[in-house]
């Protein structure tokens, strides 16, 4: 357990940096070309930017907000690098990285993670597809060389993340491995395997919504829950 002026001392030096895409943005790169309209996919993607920033200032952790108006880089290593390397500048000694599309996200996972960083150890949450949903860590494990040239374009981010801080000597702390959604179809397991809440339920009435629409639009449309019907070029996978 913390002692009382340890906990201060943590929420103090640590911060949540939420990086991430404007919703119009990601509606554009995660959702284009699926099943559900570009404004209705835009509302749901500020509905998980929303809910995750909630979930970040609920832990009472300082919280930034970087989204792809203010990043700066050529590509997404560089990016979130550099965004990284703001964060520490600003005189925060611990980090922990979340992108905005995975909805389980929660105040006390994240307390929970942040909890678990020291010199020795960093916390890694997985997602389904290989990607990492959370990295978070000690500025003395940053170097921001090696951090901008992992291999953030492939599936296998979360392996490449472990090999990086394994190199250093690092421990590991993993957190649940979590589902993003990248997809319509992603969108729809989720929905099918959640139990409803007012988030969960604003989805659906936003999906219900939309297809409604499509269905008065073409007739013989139909929604269908098969791979074969939907987008997979799919982002990289730590999915901002």
């Amino acid at each position: 357990m913390f002692a009382p002026h340890e906990i201060n001392l943590m929420y103090q030096k640590t911060a949540i940096l939420i990086f991430t895409r404007t919703s119009g943005a990601e509606a554009r790169h995660k959702l284009s070309g699926d099943q559900l309209s570009y404004g209705t996919n835009q509302r749901i993607c500020a509905e998980l930017i929303t809910k995750t920033r909630r979930a970040a200032q609920q832990t009472n952790f300082s919280v930034i907000e970087i989204d792809s108006d203010q990043q700066i880089g050529h590509n997404l290593g560089e990016r979130l690098s550099n965004s990284i390397e703001s964060v520490f500048q600003a005189g925060f000694e611990q980090i922990l990285v979340i992108g905005t599309d995975t909805p389980d996200i929660s105040k006390k996972l994240l307390q929970t993670a942040a909890q678990q960083i020291s010199h020795t150890q960093a916390s890694l949450g997985a997602s389904k597809d290989g990607g990492a949903y959370l990295i978070g860590f000690h500025k003395n494990q940053f170097d921001k060389t090696d951090f901008s040239n992992l291999d953030w374009e492939s599936d296998r981010v979360f392996d490449a993340l472990v090999d990086y801080f394994s190199i250093q000597g690092t421990a590991i702390y993993s957190t649940k491995t979590l589902q993003d959604i990248d997809s319509f179809y992603d969108l729809m397991q989720f929905l099918k395997q959640s139990v409803s809440s007012l988030f969960v339920d604003t989805l659906q009435r936003l999906v219900d919504s939309s297809t409604a629409i499509t269905r008065q639009l073409t007739p013989s449309f139909q929604i269908s829950t098969g791979y074969n019907l939907y987008n997979y070029n799919r982002p990289p996978p730590f999915h901002v």
